[in-house]
């Protein structure tokens, strides 16, 4: 009977350990499917939207005008993540430059 504590002990810790393993796991290949983004790995500070560059706002606007910006956020390096939806609630991640120019997964950084 003493040793019923110590054996709930250690099933409780193995499934706790299962539970962080499955939680790293997916945290680091869930990246709306943009895996390949270096971009993506990189700390962003979300912002207001009208914080957003006008430049980055119209060619949004052009190029995807069935979605509109729901989120932004900016990196240290002035790249931009941008969260967009449509009416379906289809969502689709972006990342443009300070300068309006959308980056694509292939893009190097030089």
């Amino acid at each position: 009977m003493k040793k019923l504590p110590m054996i709930v002990a250690i099933v409780v810790s193995i499934f706790s350990a299962q539970g962080v393993v499955a939680q790293n796991e997916l945290a680091y290949n869930d990246n709306f499917g943009y895996g390949d983004y270096e971009y993506e790995l990189q700390e962003f500070t979300e912002i207001n939207i009208v914080e957003l560059p006008i430049v980055i706002q119209e060619i949004a606007a052009k190029d995807f005008e069935e979605y509109r910006i729901t989120k932004a956020y900016i990196s240290k390096d002035n790249t931009y993540k941008i969260i967009l939806n449509d009416k379906n609630n289809n969502t689709k991640v972006v990342f443009a430059s300070a300068n309006g120019e959308w980056i694509k997964p292939n893009d190097n950084k030089s």
